[in-house]
């Protein structure tokens, strides 16, 4: 497919996903539920529907955060590259496709969240939807367990994240025409560092927000 079709279908998905868990989890209870102790019922619903006349925002900015993310993790993968003295073999644009379609596998994420608290959960607020993360290190524990510098590494460590890293060598390797040592070799040396720094600036401004 080409890399505008694939971009097109990924922010589709991903528009899906907002509109189902906006109709779909969050709801005057469960935004009450969160703020209940702060708030008064009545402020609470003011607050609510303010937010939902807001929410196209979510929906407008869906698109340019995919393009940035997806920009970025090639220009670190195709750095790897760089280094790897291979970048004869293979474009700057193919790995933005191949980073694209490997996306499938956040939104696959997603989908379980949803599914999750739509048919399984019963009682929920946005505390609840925002610390859930499935097939995560964040499930082993309890909210009033972790420090909120820790919900972010501890959600970032998941095996969806770990078969995003895989499909990445595998599109490297298949579209590519990289042994598959090498392409294992560029994603563990590129992307799983950036990774690291990534996750240290979110606990970093974390801390930040927190003081």
């Amino acid at each position: 497919m080409k890399g505008l079709h694939l971009f097109i279908g990924v922010v589709f998905a991903n528009l899906i996903l907002i509109w189902l868990s906006k109709t779909l989890l969050i709801n005057e209870v469960v935004f009450y539920n969160a703020y209940g102790e702060q708030l008064t019922y009545d402020r609470s619903i003011k607050l609510f529907e303010d937010m939902n006349r807001l929410s196209w925002i979510s929906y407008a900015f869906t698109p340019i955060v995919l393009l940035i993310k997806f920009s970025l993790v090639s220009i670190v993968l195709y750095i790897g590259i760089v280094f790897y003295n291979i970048q004869s073999k293979i474009s700057l644009s193919t790995v933005f496709k191949i980073v694209i379609a490997s996306e499938i596998i956040f939104i696959s994420a997603g989908f379980v969240k949803f599914l999750w608290f739509y048919l399984f959960v019963g009682n929920y607020d946005l505390n609840d939807l925002g610390f859930f993360y499935p097939l995560s290190l964040i499930n082993f524990f309890k909210k009033a367990e972790v420090s909120r510098l820790w919900i972010y590494p501890l959600q970032t460590i998941n095996l969806f994240h770990l078969l995003y890293i895989i499909m990445i060598s595998y599109g490297l390797n298949k579209s590519c025409f990289i042994d598959k040592p090498d392409s294992d070799k560029i994603v563990l040396l590129s992307y799983v560092p950036s990774l690291v720094l990534w996750v240290a600036l979110i606990m970093f401004l974390t801390i930040d927000v927190s003081i």
